[in-house]
């Protein structure tokens, strides 16, 4: 008798405390978005301790609050894709400053995403568009054409293709000139790239080609068309080992499947 009595006791206890618990919970839950102005507060005051150099610059979006984190975007003024996030959970707040805004991995991965849909949508092309350095790496100049949008005439990124063509010594001059046409296409886009990297793929025979680090100097007609009969026929002359050299051009030419 004694033993159910504990039993019972033990059951209540463990409603009683689960009933509390959960209770607290939804209470929590919905006054949640009433705490929402003191936490605002206390972002701003994070913000203007952490990063004064950029308060000027900066703007705490709108709070949201879910799973028990008050989270906020804090956008560029001048740019809304460059941002980073603030978030506060426990009576502490962290932040993706670093990474996102100071990087830029925010922006740089919007300008990507922006010119390979460009280049799709116009050419029926898939592209690879990538940022060789940070945000924070490049000149003051450079970074603030950045945050304004004003890219077209930078060639600070780098691009990789894919091109479907056949790979024969025959076809050496038209590889070169279909080529030049598609890196023509490309810049008429406003797209300019520092560094090239270009993939044929020759199903006719199942060869393929990988060329890296061309530039809009090496991909001159005469230059690449050297460039392309020395890998491909093996021309080797002083001139042409002299521009892969300078130009740290590395290629690859094999196969499929070959190691």
């Amino acid at each position: 008798m004694k033993q159910d009595k504990k039993l019972i006791l033990g059951m209540a206890l463990l409603f009683f405390v689960t009933f509390v618990s959960l209770g607290t919970i939804v209470v929590t839950e919905k006054l949640a978005p009433y705490y929402t102005d003191k936490i605002k507060i206390k972002m701003e005051e994070y913000l203007n301790e952490h990063y004064p150099q950029e308060i000027e610059n900066i703007k705490l979006e709108k709070i949201t609050y879910q799973a028990q984190i008050y989270t906020a975007k804090v956008t560029n003024k001048k740019n809304k894709n460059l941002y980073f996030t603030i978030s506060y959970q426990n009576k502490k707040i962290t932040d993706t400053y670093k990474k996102d805004y100071l990087e830029g991995k925010t922006l740089l991965s919007k300008i990507e995403t922006q010119l390979e849909k460009k280049i799709k949508d116009s050419l029926k092309l898939n592209a690879t568009i990538t940022f060789p350095l940070t945000l924070n790496k490049y000149t003051n100049n450079i970074k603030n054409n950045i945050i304004n949008n004003k890219i077209d005439e930078l060639n600070i990124y780098n691009i990789n293709l894919t091109l479907n063509y056949t790979l024969s010594e025959e076809n050496i001059n038209n590889l070169v000139s279909e080529i030049k046409n598609t890196v023509t296409k490309i810049n008429n886009l406003h797209i300019n790239p520092n560094h090239y990297t270009i993939k044929i793929n020759s199903k006719q025979n199942g060869k393929v080609l990988t060329i890296k680090n061309l530039t809009n100097k090496t991909l001159e007609l005469e230059t690449l068309t050297q460039i392309m009969n020395y890998i491909m026929i093996g021309n080797e002359n002083n001139v042409v080992n002299n521009i892969i050299k300078e130009n740290n051009i590395n290629y690859e030419y094999k196969r499929y499947g070959d190691d």
